[in-house]
């Protein structure tokens, strides 16, 4: 895969392979040490995500709502909002995440996750 996005405490997000457009899928491997956090514009309307913690804990904010998973769990969630991942434990998180965009690339409409 390929990193795009890393922190300067360590963290890293790693596009491990996408679909073509149209409609994206992408799965990601996310690391983040303890304390780190990575934000995220809204991506493209219609925009989902689906993440499944490994290790740790990860808390996922979307616009004004939070969630904290731990290893094992698992959410569903709008990526056309504001939203951040953070590990606000003692221990390091590593996280799977599946990004699905409709119709990027098609006219009038944007894509592409910023990592």
């Amino acid at each position: 895969g390929a990193t795009l996005w890393s922190s300067p405490a360590g963290g890293r997000g790693v596009l491990m392979v996408g679909t073509e457009p149209p409609d994206v899928v992408e799965l990601w491997d996310w690391t983040l040490p303890a304390g780190d956090r990575h934000a995220s514009e809204p991506h493209a309307a219609g925009t989902r995500e689906l993440a499944q913690v490994v290790a740790g804990s990860v808390v996922i904010s979307v616009a004004t709502q939070t969630v904290s998973l731990d290893a094992g769990d698992a959410a569903t969630f709008r990526g056309d909002l504001p939203h951040s991942y953070a590990n606000d434990g003692p221990d390091p998180a590593r996280f799977s995440l599946a990004v699905f965009e409709p119709g990027v690339g098609t006219t009038g409409r944007a894509g592409g996750h910023d990592a």
